[in-house]
């Protein structure tokens, strides 16, 4: 079963999206972010991914891509408003003190009840920095067994001390004693994913629950995927333990010609050229060939899903929800309803602690 999320931004990925006629500026506020999460919980996504332009500094201009909210503010709001669907949130390493990060992406999973990722950008001085960074993470995210907390009023015990775990790190970069003082969630700790690429090789391997694969080229995907193989195994990880996502834009039309009229009208708008800006690999079609596109590159057996990039917001992600969602359905491709509650179970990831 082939597993999908979305990445929403005010008006698309294309970009020329914010150009398009009639286009309101009702899209920068919370209810329409709310509502386009609704709609892909009612298709029955894994996701909703919130990328961060500000993870990257300076920023000299404010692109019409971006999301105009720091995204773990947004998915804190969004997780009370569509309650089944995951929220992936991005931070980077460089821009966030580590206990605090560990702390607010452990409150947002509980205040989800585990349906929280967190994107990691790794932007830290060093590779090594950031690995060490990422690790404290991942303990922090495991001071409390499951059942620590008891709140036994006659005992007048809160938690279990033998449950309490004191990391007491002291490492290269970094000094934590911990513990967090928050609980687990339903699913354990937070999802980690990666964007895929030559660079964050090493570390998605060691620590990425999820890969995001943004490469338009499937010679340049599938070598990265054999490396992917060859460095989980040295970490003694298996590939099933990971779910590696490809983005894909789709273009979806009533007929073929309508979607690449669609398709050649945003790119006469665009002031640079679509390849400067290109995200994920165009799939252009009726929702039929557009189901035909995904379910041949997912059954050679590389990949687990997509994740799906709207080129404009929000008809690009009602069109694929109302008519490829039903296609691959009948295929027996894509879920028909949520099967758990956690984006763990969503995304068919084993606990942490069966792992």
């Amino acid at each position: 079963m082939m597993h999908i999320g979305v990445s929403l931004s005010p008006f698309g990925h294309h970009p020329a999206a914010w150009r398009v006629e009639n286009c309101p500026r009702h899209r920068l506020d919370i209810e329409y972010f709310a509502t386009q999460a609704r709609k892909a919980q009612d298709g029955g996504f894994d996701f909703v991914l919130f990328a961060d332009a500000q993870t990257r500094r300076p920023q000299t201009q404010l692109s019409p891509q971006a999301v105009p909210f720091e995204p773990t503010t947004l998915v804190a709001a969004l997780a009370t408003l569509a309650r089944r669907i995951g929220f992936v949130a991005t931070a980077a390493t460089s821009q966030h003190e580590l206990y605090n990060l560990a702390r607010r992406f452990a409150s947002l999973d509980l205040i989800s009840q585990g349906r929280v990722g967190w994107n990691l950008v790794a932007s830290g001085p060093s590779d090594a920095w950031n690995a060490e960074y990422v690790e404290v993470v991942g303990a922090l995210w495991d001071s409390w067994e499951e059942d620590a907390f008891v709140y036994d009023k006659i005992a007048g015990r809160v938690f279990v001390p033998q449950k309490m775990r004191v990391l007491d790190h002291r490492g290269a970069h970094f000094s934590v004693r911990g513990p967090l003082n928050v609980n687990r969630s339903p699913q354990g700790r937070p999802v980690i994913a990666h964007v895929l690429t030559s660079q964050t090789m090493a570390i998605a391997t060691r620590s990425a629950d999820v890969m995001f694969l943004a490469s338009a080229s499937r010679e340049d995907s599938d070598a990265l995927l054999v490396e992917v193989r060859r460095l989980l195994q040295i970490q003694g990880r298996r590939r099933s333990d990971i779910r590696v996502l490809v983005n894909i834009i789709p273009w979806i039309g009533a007929t073929t010609m309508q979607a690449q009229d669609t398709f050649a009208k945003l790119n006469a708008l665009s002031l640079s050229a679509p390849a400067d800006t290109q995200q994920g690999c165009d799939v252009i079609g009726t929702a039929a060939e557009v189901a035909d596109a995904l379910q041949e590159s997912f059954e050679t057996g590389q990949i687990d899903g997509f994740t799906i990039l709207p080129p404009v917001a929000p008809s690009g992600l009602d069109a694929f929800v109302d008519f490829v969602v039903p296609e691959l359905s009948r295929r027996g491709l894509f879920r028909a309803r949520y099967g758990g509650t956690t984006l763990r179970d969503h995304l068919a990831l084993a606990q942490p602690w069966q792992l």
